[in-house]
């Protein structure tokens, strides 16, 4: 039924100057909103899963005595690589993340996972896992990914220029003035309401539901098939509420839902396994931090001529997003601004940390934060006013992006 010109003007009007409460509000704010780990004291049975860590950041796994952790009370069995029936690499983009790794590559990676009858007695149990690890060289930073050439990416690259067949030096070389520094942006946690969680089951067809606080339930279900060696028509995966997720869910959620089923097809029993915020910040990947460094060229008016920039992201461990965030880094690092003359370039430095992830604005926000401190530093170099250099190179019409656009 078409709605009447004037009866859509009515009910704006009747809107607008409101406090309209978002849908979920009332439930949140009461309580009486129900989230994927709610979900687990609707079953009996429900077996609860605890990792044990790695006590180093990289290092080659030569033995591991379970045997006091199996001996425990409360335990019912121990997930290692052995029980995986399917692909044992839960990697999105690529295959490069080992769900049971036999050299780990940060400081407190799961190695193996413990099935007990609570989540306390789980705990407690891993507790007791004597893990003999012989420590190798590890990467911390990106100064230092830079140093020992580790990265996961290739050179990515935009360059344009106002004249034909010129180069980045040149175009430099022209400017009034020249100057070069770099800027460092560090990470972020995510920090969503509810942490990463999974409840799995098969039901009475013996096909796996999944219920993953997931951004990606799509995802999670084809790699949780991958894992189990299954159709992907055999696992149903649901997300029936996140705690706010801003990219920490998209990709990451799906380790835990792998293991958790992995525990459902060796125990028979429903698994739910739930990250306390301590495991949670510890496992779970960032925002990307960056290293910008940057050589401009620009008049006495504030006006830039050229620019040179390269970004390094930290992307730690394995690929997962990394490479779109840094290209999005690269084509958003023009904010609001013509860059006539521009070479900009990018890496994805490997480290030994975390694997970070997507997050608010996919790499956007560290490539804008590169040009403002440009332009804040063409201002001091200038002592114009920073709104004034600003405003100076802010796109016209008829101007083109540096991506052609």
């Amino acid at each position: 039924m078409n709605v009447k010109p004037e009866t859509a003007r009515a009910e704006k009007r009747r809107l607008v100057g409101r406090s309209i409460s978002h849908e979920s509000a009332r439930a949140h704010v009461t309580g009486e909103a129900i989230y994927t780990d709610d979900l687990h004291h609707t079953f009996a049975n429900v077996l609860h899963a605890w990792p044990i860590c790695s006590s180093v950041a990289r290092g080659k796994i030569l033995s591991m005595d379970l045997e006091e952790v199996r001996k425990s009370e409360g335990v019912v069995t121990i997930l290692t690589g052995d029980d995986v029936p399917g692909v044992g690499n839960v990697g999105a983009a690529v295959l490069d993340e080992i769900l049971f790794p036999s050299e780990v590559v940060y400081h407190n990676q799961a190695i193996a996972w413990v099935l007990a009858e609570d989540e306390p007695l789980a705990r407690r149990a891993a507790l007791k896992a004597k893990i003999e690890i012989e420590p190798l060289p590890h990467i911390r930073t990106i100064d230092e990914a830079i140093a020992a050439d580790s990265f996961s990416t290739e050179l990515l690259k935009i360059e344009r220029f106002q004249q034909e067949g010129a180069d980045i030096e040149a175009a430099l070389a022209e400017g009034e003035r020249r100057l070069s520094g770099e800027v460092r942006i560090g990470g972020q946690e995510h920090f969503y309401l509810e942490s990463q969680v999974a409840l799995v089951y098969r039901d009475e067809n013996q096909q796996y539901i999944v219920h993953s606080s997931t951004q990606h339930p799509t995802e999670t279900q084809a790699i949780v098939a991958r894992v189990l060696g299954l159709s992907k028509h055999e696992v149903t995966c649901q997300s029936l509420r996140m705690g706010g997720g801003f990219g920490g869910k998209e990709t990451q959620a799906t380790p835990w839902a792998c293991v958790a089923a992995i525990g459902v097809k060796k125990t028979g029993r429903p698994v739910r396994l739930r990250l306390d915020r301590q495991r949670d910040m510890t496992l779970t990947g960032k925002r990307h931090p960056f290293l910008g460094k940057f050589d401009v060229a620009f008049d006495r008016q504030g006006k830039l001529h050229a620019l040179n920039i390269d970004l390094y992201s930290d992307g730690g461990w394995s690929l997962d997003l990394s490479k779109p965030v840094l290209a999005r880094a690269l084509f958003h690092v023009d904010n609001a601004y013509h860059l006539p003359n521009v070479r900009v370039t990018g890496r994805v430095c490997r480290t030994n940390t975390t694997s970070n992830t997507a997050f608010r604005g996919f790499g956007g926000p560290q490539g804008m934060v590169v040009i403002e401190e440009i332009m804040d530093r063409v201002a001091r170099a200038t002592g114009l006013p920073p709104e004034t250099v600003r405003e100076r190179n802010f796109y016209v019409d008829g101007h083109t992006t540096h991506y052609e656009q």
